[in-house]
């Protein structure tokens, strides 16, 4: 398993960065190497995060919620939310808002 984010992105890097305090998995900042080995375009790595297991490959608030998931505790509960309608159209839409966004954050908002 492994999770790929845009090693491009200040904060997809600091985002990874706290992800790999918490939780044990294998990352990759989306180098050209690892996108043709996981059969990913440069294009669907800027786009989204993504999590990718064998055949299961999730993308956007769903690679989040397994990340939170596995992280267990109380983000295990955020990240079950996260798949369940009403709360994952919510996800989804405030996903995508983020990502639109990330050039706007900083480090101060992490």
């Amino acid at each position: 398993m492994v999770l790929v984010y845009d090693g491009e992105c200040e904060f997809c890097c600091r985002c990874a960065g706290w992800v790999a305090e918490r939780v044990r998995v294998d990352m990759s900042p989306g180098t050209s190497e690892d996108l043709q080995r996981l059969d990913l375009s440069s294009q669907e790595a800027k786009r989204s995060l993504w999590w990718i297991d064998g055949d299961l490959r999730l993308a956007g608030h769903k690679a989040v919620a397994k990340i939170f998931r596995d992280m267990g505790g109380a983000w295990r509960v955020l990240g079950t939310a996260m798949i369940v309608p009403p709360i994952s159209w919510i996800a989804a839409l405030c996903y995508r808002l983020v990502a639109g966004n990330r050039h706007r954050f900083t480090k101060r908002l992490l």
